[in-house]
Order: C-alpha cells, then structure tokens, then sequence
C-alpha cells in the first residue's frame, strides 16, 4: 500500500485570481465588515464625550446689538447693561471679528469708533467669554441719556501669567477640538487674518480668565506672536480691566515658550 504525499486538505486558500472567494473566508467577512461599521458608528458617538476639547464652547443665532464700537485697545462692542449696576461692570464688552477668519471690518472701526451703532452679529462664547462675528456696523441715535464717554480702563498693576495664546473666534466654539497642538494651524490662520488673540490662563483651582492680548502701547500684536500659539507660554506684562474685558498688554520680546 501507497501513502499519497500530499493529502488532500480542507483548508481554504484566497486565491485573487480565482472568480469567488471560499465559502468559509466569505462567511466570516459577511459576519466582520457590519461588525466593523457598527463598532465605528458606536465609537463615532461615544468618544467625542470622553475625548472632548470643546469643552463649553458654543455658537447663538445671529442677533441684533446696539452699543458703543471700540477700535481700541482691541475691536470691540461695549453694550450697556441694563437694570442696577452697582457693584459690577456697566457694560458688557464683546470682541469683534469678521465671520471668516479675519479681522472686523476695518473702515467701520476708522468710521464709527467711539459712536453708538447697530450691529448684525453672531455671538461665539465660552466660559464668559464673548465674540461677535460680524461683516460691520451701521450708525445709529443712542437712546436718550446714553453717553459715549465710556469708563476708562482701570491697570491692575504688571503680572506674569502662564497659559496660551487661543484665537478669540474658533477656540470659543466655531471650530473643535479647540485648544494645545490639535488646533494650533486652525489658531494661527485666524489670528493672522486679524481675529482676536487671547490667553487662556487657569489657576491652581481650575478657574479660567481671558486676556486680551495687545502690545505695550495698544496695538494689535498678533502677526509678532504666531511662532507662539498654541503652546505654553509665560508673559510679563500690564493688565487692563475694561469693564468685564481684561487686556493684558505685552510686547512680543516678554513672551517666552
């Protein structure tokens, strides 16, 4: 008797020539590939709540303001609170940006700065913290007894904070994730096209404030800082307290990584 030296054998083999695949291979990619796309759409669902930089950052609908339009220290709107104000800020100041990733329409800034105005704005806000984009801002009466003599900013004396440089418009909730290395690109194209920039500090409590960022003598800095964004960084320099809008006024050689 013959022993044959090559059995014939069950196992099946992915030929990719041959017109079909085996019946076992098929089976088992039937019963993986829906397992893989319900495993993706779960994770889908389930990570952004475990993984989210987002945190508190959200858009409104575009709504109507009315205010006073401030070119400096930085773009913003200061619009009156109503009601009691003793013992907090009278007026609530918003930043100014465009609706893209540039800066607020610069001949209404040149026209209408320090005049009541209308303004056609989306509000972009976290933690407090506001902006409003906006294609630009229109004239308007202020109401009866309204002054444009706003108060002046207040120093609180020169401080060192730790924190880092975020854009004003997409870290507060246009775009996520939004903060550190993941956002960084997105960080500085706003900031060079003329959005805002900001530091972000959280103390020992977790706590967080918003510094404005503008240079010693009140200008816009954020073309000198973009090597900077989106990384730890520590900055010596005056705070300013317009109303509930601090600006931390620094220039760029008192930044460090």
């Amino acid at each position: 008797m013959t022993t044959d030296p090559h059995p014939k054998s069950n196992d099946e083999f992915y030929i990719g020539y041959a017109p079909k695949l085996p019946p076992g291979i098929r089976n088992f990619l039937l019963g993986l590939i829906p397992a893989l796309v319900a495993l993706a759409a779960v994770l889908g669902f389930w990570l952004p709540g475990v993984h989210n930089q987002y945190g508190l950052g959200a858009l409104d609908k575009t709504q109507d303001f009315q205010g006073v339009l401030m070119a400096q220290p930085i773009p913003h709107l200061a619009v009156p609170r109503q009601g009691d104000t003793s013992g907090r800020a009278a007026y609530s100041r918003y930043l100014l940006s465009a609706f893209n990733k540039a800066a607020f329409n610069p001949q209404a800034l040149k026209d209408l700065s320090g005049q009541w105005v209308n303004l056609k704005g989306l509000p972009v806000y976290r933690d407090q913290f506001t902006l409003l984009a906006s294609g630009g801002a229109t004239a308007a009466d202020p109401p009866a007894g309204q002054s444009l003599a706003l108060p002046e900013g207040k120093s609180l004396g020169e401080f060192t904070l730790s924190g880092e440089i975020v854009d004003s418009k997409c870290y507060l909730g246009v775009m996520k994730p939004g903060e550190s290395a993941t956002h960084r690109g997105c960080a500085i194209r706003c900031i060079s096209g003329g959005v805002p920039a900001s530091l972000r500090v959280q103390n020992t409590a977790g706590d967080l404030m918003y510094f404005a960022l503008a240079s010693r003598n009140g200008q816009a800095i954020n073309n000198r800082i973009l090597s900077k964004v989106g990384s730890p960084v520590k900055v010596t320099g005056e705070v300013m307290q317009y109303d509930d809008l601090y600006v931390l006024r620094a220039d760029p050689e008192e930044f460090s990584l």
